[in-house]
């Protein structure tokens, strides 16, 4: 037996709560009742749903799901049969974590919906997603969409320490995405280009986001003078930029802790800042979105236009970075005449 709701201004009689009783045997009169369906969310979720994450998606990925059924959907709906779970259970869960930010509430209903809709495609439901048309409504927040500009980078490249230089040059000036900069290894670079092939997270060496991602970045010549420094005093690991352990890429967070933030402090707005500030100069300089598109290597420009304002083919993408060379070799230029004049002084 199912309790449907508690006696309240909203259901005072038999007539009140007829509707949610409909609901809840529509199933069962309609004949849609699978025998898997009396399994409990909490056994599924562990015994078919997170081991099919597990074989299909990225660690990253696995983590997001794992984190959302242990933290959300098992408290709240584990004891329920995946049969008995309807849009008025999801809203239920998510009205109580509301208190968290809009993104956050959408990113559990997100995990309820995959859920549900894997046991809707192994058979165990049949009929809609009961996820599907619940709301998601938590309290809104602005997201730090910060892009750096060329000022900052090359004040921080003034100041910062090796490695710290090098990762922040490459990440400012070929625009790749955090895993993507520890992926990188010594024969991904031939002097021109950047060849993004592999990505890593935590200690998970695997493909890049997305297959658009795999592609060359050009290189301009101030990164390819920073790279060719780098390379001498760190040439000895296969990584670009490796870690502490041998044959381990470099932990970007644990370097940022250590040897960033002391000097950069609050004009630090983590990596992706660099990814956003390259789309925002190219942008300024008259390159198309699309070229834009191609050097940040998005599925579609739309991504590029609304969240970074961000090569069609190698050449184009050169004659773009080519343009960036020109600023960025100047003020370095300026840059170091200052530094001169200044040593000059004392």
């Amino acid at each position: 037996m199912r309790r449907l709701c508690s006696i309240s201004d909203e259901y005072r009689s038999v007539k009140d709560v007829r509707p949610l009783a409909d609901e809840h045997l529509r199933p069962m009169n309609l004949g849609n009742l699978q025998p898997e369906g009396s399994m409990s969310v909490s056994d599924f979720a562990e015994k078919h749903f997170l081991p099919n994450v597990t074989a299909k998606k990225k660690p990253s990925t696995l983590k997001f799901y794992r984190d959302i059924v242990n933290l959300h959907l098992v408290p709240l709906l584990g004891n329920l049969r995946l049969r008995e779970v309807t849009t008025r259970d999801v809203q239920r869960l998510l009205d109580a974590r509301a208190s968290l930010s809009q993104s956050s509430v959408l990113r559990i209903k997100t995990g309820a919906s995959a859920l549900l809709s894997h046991a809707i495609r192994i058979g165990f439901l049949n009929g809609p997603n009961a996820a599907r048309e619940a709301r998601a409504e938590g309290h809104r927040t602005d997201p730090e969409n910060y892009a750096y500009n060329l000022d900052e980078v090359l004040w921080m490249l003034e100041r910062l320490p090796e490695p710290a230089r090098a990762v922040v040059a490459v990440a400012a000036f070929s625009g790749l995405r955090e895993s993507e900069l520890r992926g990188l290894q010594w024969e991904d670079y031939d002097g021109q280009f950047l060849h993004v092939r592999r990505a890593v997270w935590r200690t998970h060496v695997g493909d890049t986001k997305t297959i658009e991602s795999k592609n060359a970045v050009p290189v301009i010549e101030p990164l390819r003078k920073i790279l060719a420094a780098h390379h001498r005093s760190n040439g000895s690991s296969e990584w670009i930029f490796a870690g502490e352990k041998m044959g381990r890429p470099l932990h970007l967070d644990n370097l940022c802790r250590r040897a960033i933030k002391p000097i950069v402090g609050g004009r630090w707005h983590g990596w992706h800042g660099f990814r956003r500030g390259i789309a925002t100069v190219l942008y300024g300089l008259g390159v198309p979105a699309e070229v834009a598109q191609t050097i940040l290597r998005h599925a579609n420009v739309a991504t590029t236009q609304a969240h970074y304002i961000m090569l069609k083919s190698k050449a184009e993408g050169s004659t773009a970075m080519k343009r960036l060379e020109k600023i960025v070799s100047q003020k370095l230029d300026r840059q170091a005449r200052r530094k001169r004049s200044q040593q000059h002084k004392h």
